[in-house]
């Protein structure tokens, strides 16, 4: 069984959704765990770390399972194949917040967890329109953004040998087709102009994270996704775009 490890915030929480449903849809037994507080940046990961608060959620396979744990509890609790990390989505395009934390993280975890191969999820741009405080500081623009954070998240990923999750990048590609554009008519991939749809959003996280952390194609997948809103019918040829979107943004 591949045990998989988050330290994030609702980033993650959308990524780990239905991820391991997707997995055993396609026959592979894994676990996902994430430690999420809401809006954590990576400073505030490293100094909850440092004084052993007890401010993290842990969601066990895509639910929530306890509060009040530690980030070393979390690290501890199991002999974890794979830990993923991210910058919060604001400072995510700007390199200045990944230092010193982003180093001192991982040196801790790589002492907690020799074994483990580690991770960067490269987290996305908000939705044009989008009422997140920090927008502006992109120009209100998703692709400043999208730029930016791919930018600096692949650049802070080679210099800490941690490879990358496209998760930005699959869902920029997605937003390029007239059926995720509102514009046009098209499915919002977002939900509140930042966080994930609770449907196809998610959908396009899991399909990324299987094809990249298992190297296995989404493609085919008969997951149903079941977070809807009442009386939401769920698009299965959305679902089959979002399916090869996810596949084709894999990077070994």
């Amino acid at each position: 069984m591949l045990k998989i490890l988050s330290i994030g915030n609702s980033f993650s929480q959308d990524a780990q959704r239905y991820l391991t449903r997707f997995a055993k849809a396609a026959g592979v037994d894994i676990m996902t765990r994430n430690l999420e507080i809401g809006g954590c940046s990576l400073e505030q990961h490293w100094n909850y770390f440092k004084n052993d608060e007890k401010n993290y959620t842990l969601e066990k396979d895509g639910v929530w399972a306890a509060n009040e744990y530690t980030l070393t509890q979390g690290l501890m609790e199991d002999e974890w194949d794979i830990i993923t990390i991210q910058q919060v989505s604001q400072n995510a395009g700007k390199p200045e917040t990944f230092e010193p934390y982003l180093p001192n993280l991982l040196t801790a975890i790589r002492a907690l967890c020799p074994n483990a191969k580690l991770y960067f999820q490269e987290t996305w741009e908000y939705e044009i329109g989008s009422t997140h405080y920090a927008f502006p500081e992109y120009g209100c623009d998703p692709d400043v953004m999208f730029e930016r954070v791919k930018k600096t998240c692949r650049e802070k990923a080679k210099e800490n040998d941690l490879l990358i999750i496209p998760s930005g990048e699959a869902i920029h590609a997605a937003k390029q087709l007239p059926e995720f554009d509102p514009a046009k008519g098209g499915q919002s991939l977002y939900r509140d102009g930042f966080h994930m749809h609770l449907v196809y959003g998610r959908y396009l996280l899991a399909c990324v994270w299987f094809k990249t952390l298992l190297g296995r194609t989404p493609v085919g997948n008969n997951f149903m996704p079941d977070d809807t809103q009442e009386g939401e019918v769920v698009n299965t040829d959305l679902l089959v775009k979002l399916q090869k979107i996810g596949g084709a943004y894999y990077e070994a």
